[in-house]
């Protein structure tokens, strides 16, 4: 009798130690083990998801070119607004801001203290994100609006129009420098030549650019 209680205890003992073990070790154990895979887990997911985030941050593309033969820039954005200048086909613009189909150009200014905040804008749809192709043939139409007021044009049209394309390209003149004036102009101070003249950046003297249509001389 005295044997079988020693094994009825110890058995007991063996499966209070199994019981303990499982309890205050094993168990523990398996859920810690259990949150670091979560957290593994939730860790592959967050940077599966990374990539896209950052693709999703990519900037506003905001340089366009004019694709309109001439577009008004305006001190408002509305078209009734008044045109401050203008831009020309295939010009490089950066906008600063985009509302409501128009784009900001310039930074805020007041006129007057205590008066309202006042940008330069211009319309979207004038616009895009390629560099328009213009042809030899458009050019020409294009310049040939430019001087179409010019005096004497039937005689000396050639000498003009590839005068005034040399000038825009070097940035030495602006289109809205040939529509002030129309065109070239004879010179009175070298009446004995046929010598032409444009005014560009200003109507200052300093300003003035004389053209030798017989020679192709261009002169300040």
């Amino acid at each position: 009798m005295k044997k079988l209680l020693m094994v009825v205890f110890l058995l007991l003992g063996v499966a209070g130690a199994g019981a303990g073990y499982y309890l205050f070790y094993y168990k523990p154990q398996q859920e810690l083990a259990n949150q670091a895979a979560a957290v593994d887990d939730q860790a592959d997911k967050t940077e599966e998801v990374k990539p896209q985030n950052i693709a999703d941050l990519k900037p506003e593309n905001m340089e366009f070119y004019v694709d309109a033969e001439k577009l008004g820039i305006r001190e408002a954005a509305n078209l009734d607004a008044f045109v401050q200048r203008y831009l020309y086909k295939g010009e490089k613009v950066r906008l600063l801001e985009k509302k409501n189909g128009w784009g900001r150009v310039s930074a805020y200014f007041v006129y007057e203290q205590g008066g309202p905040e006042i940008a330069e804008w211009i319309p979207l749809d004038g616009l895009v994100e390629q560099a328009p192709v213009i042809t030899a043939e458009e050019r020409k139409k294009t310049i040939q609006g430019y001087i179409a007021a010019s005096d004497d044009l039937v005689q000396f049209e050639e000498m003009f129009l590839k005068t005034t394309d040399k000038l825009l390209n070097d940035g030495s003149c602006s289109p809205v420098d040939f529509e002030e004036l129309g065109g070239w102009v004879k010179s009175t101070k070298y009446a004995d030549r046929d010598v032409y003249f444009i005014y560009c950046g200003g109507l200052k003297l300093a300003d003035k650019i004389y053209l030798d249509v017989r020679t192709g001389e261009v002169f300040y």
